[in-house]
């Protein structure tokens, strides 16, 4: 029995609905299995960069660690708020060598550098013998290259200074102090008052940099913190 021409109409929409939402479901499957193989692409295309970020960002973590924020710390620890503050510094004595380090030490043309210390920038132990080469002593005295702390104990000791273990009251202008350890190598010397003459460390808080003084306070005048092992007096 023929239906009606409504519902006959009804039948056909019907049908026409099912098969349209039969599509939907499988352009949807298609399309959730289409995204995930894509996801999956991307994780196999980037998988040996994304484990290799993470040391490189590591290693970059470390190095700056190692190379800005170690350096500025043990800088801060040494030197603390006298290294901007007394840059500048006097001497009213007469021992030659004090004088000379104390002139260079308020001319911002010398700087510290371990990489070029034979003038016009110095390290701690070059400006010690540029201060004693250039005020009387010979380089048969003293060698004729800047001499290091590993190698001041012997050098000062034939020039004629005798060595003392450190003791804070006893210090008198124009002792040469001394630490060389594993921990800490370095010199200075003693102007008077509880201060000391000393080369320090570069702008950038490391062993080289630009030359000349950059923050005034690579060669400087400042308040002497102990931690020296011996103090050598010219004798006589």
């Amino acid at each position: 029995m023929a239906l009606p021409a409504v519902l006959l109409k009804a039948k056909n929409a019907i049908s026409k609905g099912t098969k349209a939402v039969k599509t939907a479901k499988a352009v949807k499957s298609a399309t959730s299995n289409s995204n995930d193989e894509e996801v999956k692409s991307f994780f196999q295309i980037f998988k040996i960069p994304i484990l290799l970020g993470a040391p490189i960002f590591i290693y970059i973590f470390v190095v700056f660690i190692l190379v800005i924020t170690i350096p500025q710390v043990l800088y801060d620890a040494e030197y603390g708020d006298d290294a901007s503050n007394n840059s500048g510094g006097s001497y009213t004595g007469d021992i030659a060598y004090v004088q000379w380090a104390v002139d260079i030490a308020n001319d911002d043309t010398h700087g510290y550098s371990q990489c070029a210390r034979t003038g016009p920038d110095y390290d701690c132990s070059s400006l010690v013998y540029y201060s004693l080469l250039n005020t009387g002593y010979t380089e048969e005295q003293l060698g004729s290259y800047p001499f290091a702390t590993g190698a001041m104990d012997s050098i000062l000791t034939k020039a004629g200074f005798k060595r003392h273990n450190y003791v804070e009251s006893e210090l008198e202008p124009g002792d040469i102090l001394l630490v060389h350890n594993s921990m800490r190598q370095h010199t200075a010397i003693y102007v008077g008052e509880g201060q000391v003459v000393e080369a320090s460390m570069s702008e950038n808080g490391g062993i080289c940099g630009a030359s000349g003084d950059q923050t005034g306070s690579e060669i400087l005048v400042n308040q002497d913190d102990g931690g020296w092992e011996a103090y050598y007096r010219k004798e006589g």
